[in-house]
């Protein structure tokens, strides 16, 4: 338990602290591909920290990555394996505090939580339902709060009743709980590349063979899609058609169309995970694939994570009617039900208008600081590092020289005070190294300049020197 000895400092809340201290665990290749990091209650104990302390931890390194969970079966680590050979070399670097400007976390600024306003809202709850609101909750979730969410969802063309849909504990659960109910092994799974390694974790763990699509700026490569179901027949495909993680490609309407279509002719469901569309910065809003959806092939996932408080691990699931008491039996036997407090509490923040103004108001913060981010990229890489320029969700996707490593670049981006997230995390087999993902959920729009100024000097000299040293390997060559 060593390894995980912190001395926290008043700079940042120490979830925060401990995330980087982690981070740099796995990244210096001290903690390795699927190591089972401790529990809960242990590292809390260790640590004399509060619990809520590692598990906001343990969510914050998970949606950026870093992590996975197993149902019932703990926390591990989503390894790399380039990075224990770059672990000498690197070895002087520290993530053991926060790094002046923090591009690669994607987890909401607590800054823009709704803390006192949720308090309140708890409270009311406490005094209204007194105990009650500590009990586990009626198959599915609490019932008011499914229907707000009935209500909610018809606002997306969703149209459901209280009854098809179930509470969830955070969008992973609901992937775990698909992959659990209908995955065996050898099963096949069609994922966007690159995708979500929380996802890519579920689906191995049921011994699924997965098989990578690729993503473009309209959608998933359709021919290549249709193709891959003609010749896999796979269970499940795994889709975020609302400004994916990482690159924040949006399905255009022919996709989504498409893509139903698909699921349709070769009977497939399909996983849609939307945790992004709320963030629609300057784009008119699009369909979700549920909303097509009139052969009920469509399992729609929606999590609260990404835009409210990420603690409080709360989502939906929209299944078809067909796999509707399946997919309950294994939540039900994962974790019997979502936490009640938080649902009635939740419920009450829909009810009251509050959701909205919430969407409002964020919308409102991350627009300006992506435009400032997209702004600033334009002027400071080169013109041979292209990047994704989405309109809406959290993350953009930055691409270099095929022949460059974005591991090697985040190393000596981290010496100048620059934390970036490289791409080889969101591929199948970690086997594409030139991309990588930022995000400007944590930083400023001052900090942004700044750090984005930093970023672009660092990776036009990388590539300088990388280019130096491939001269003179080449000129070497000649001689020997």
């Amino acid at each position: 338990m060593d390894k995980y000895n912190l001395v926290f400092n008043s700079s940042s809340p120490k979830y925060l602290q401990l995330s980087e201290h982690i981070k740099g665990l796995i990244t210096s290749g001290k903690l390795t591909n699927h190591y089972k990091l401790p529990s809960i209650r242990k590292l809390a104990s260790h640590l004399k920290v509060s619990t809520s302390t590692v598990v906001q931890c343990y969510n914050n390194l998970e949606q950026d990555g870093f992590l996975y969970k197993k149902t019932g079966g703990g926390t591990y680590v989503i390894g790399d394996n380039n990075i224990t050979s770059l672990k000498e070399e690197f070895s002087d670097i520290s993530l053991e505090n926060s790094v002046p400007f923090d591009l690669a976390s994607a987890t909401p600024s607590p800054v823009f939580f709704p803390v006192k306003t949720f308090k309140e809202l708890i409270n009311q709850v406490l005094d209204r339902d007194g105990g009650y609101a500590f009990n586990y909750q009626e198959e599915g979730g609490y019932l008011p709060l499914r229907q707000s969410l009935s209500s909610m969802l018809s606002n997306y063309k969703i149209y459901a009743t209280s009854q098809e849909i179930s509470i969830i504990t955070g969008g992973q659960q609901g992937i775990d709980i698909v992959a659990t109910a209908l995955l065996e092994k050898d099963d096949y799974v069609i994922i966007e590349s690159p995708s979500y390694p929380g996802a890519v974790a579920s689906f191995n763990s049921r011994g699924a063979n997965i098989i990578e699509v690729p993503i473009r700026k309209s959608g998933i490569d359709l021919i290549q899609l249709e193709k891959t179901l003609a010749q896999y027949n796979p269970k499940l495909m795994y889709l975020m058609p609302d400004f994916q993680s990482p690159t924040g490609y949006r399905y255009d309407l022919n996709c989504r169309k498409k893509v139903v279509e698909l699921a349709n002719k070769y009977n497939t469901f399909i996983v849609e995970d939307d945790h992004f569309s709320d963030l629609n910065y300057t784009s008119t809003p699009l369909p979700p694939l549920k909303s097509l959806d009139n052969k009920d092939k469509v399992i729609f996932i929606k999590s609260f994570s990404k835009v409210f408080m990420p603690g409080l691990r709360l989502a939906l699931m929209l299944p078809p009617s067909s796999l509707y008491r399946q997919l309950n039996d294994v939540k039900k036997h994962t974790d019997i039900s979502t936490s009640g407090l938080v649902q009635r509490a939740f419920d009450l923040f829909l009810r009251e208008g509050l959701w909205e103004e919430h969407i409002k108001s964020t919308k409102h913060i991350y627009a300006r600081r992506f435009s400032t981010a997209l702004k600033m990229l334009e002027r400071t890489l080169p013109w041979e590092v292209p990047f994704t320029h989405p309109s809406g969700g959290l993350c953009i996707w930055v691409t270099l020289p095929q022949q460059y490593d974005s591991q090697t670049l985040y190393f000596e981006a981290l010496k100048k005070g620059v934390a970036i997230l490289p791409g080889n995390r969101f591929y199948l087999n970690n086997n594409q190294h030139n991309s990588f993902r930022l995000s400007f959920t944590s930083v400023t729009e001052q900090e942004i300049e700044k750090g984005t100024k930093v970023l672009g000097n660092t990776v036009k000299q990388f590539l300088h020197e990388y280019r130096n040293l491939h001269h003179i390997k080449h000129e070497k060559d000649k001689f020997f």
